[in-house]
């Protein structure tokens, strides 16, 4: 099943890579877009190796989450339709989740 990201997804990645760039310097921000890589084949090779997202349960979709680190996960869905996989958001899980599950 291919992977795809969305918009979203893809804008919420970069800043995240912004950041660690900024931080941390140029080798843990190639560190953390190859996981970012990794995961989304693993995804796609797996789909539904991701637990059920709950605060997510309302949502015509079922969306899932895979920890892509400690710290940030990929939330997705698949779309049965088009037999592709949509990453739909790359959550930094340090945000309050209740206010960033409203944006989906």
């Amino acid at each position: 099943m291919k992977a795809i990201w969305s918009y979203r997804a893809t804008k919420a990645l970069r800043v995240l890579e912004a950041y660690i760039l900024k931080e941390f310097g140029e080798l843990k921000r190639q560190e953390y877009m190859q996981q970012a890589e990794v995961v989304a084949s693993r995804l796609e090779e797996f789909p539904n190796m991701g637990r059920l997202e709950p605060l997510l349960a309302h949502r015509k979709k079922p969306y899932r989450s895979v920890l892509m680190t400690p710290k940030t996960k990929l939330v997705y869905y698949i779309d049965t339709d088009k037999e592709r996989l949509v990453i739909a958001d790359c959550w930094d899980t340090r945000r309050e989740p209740k206010i960033a599950a409203k944006g989906l």
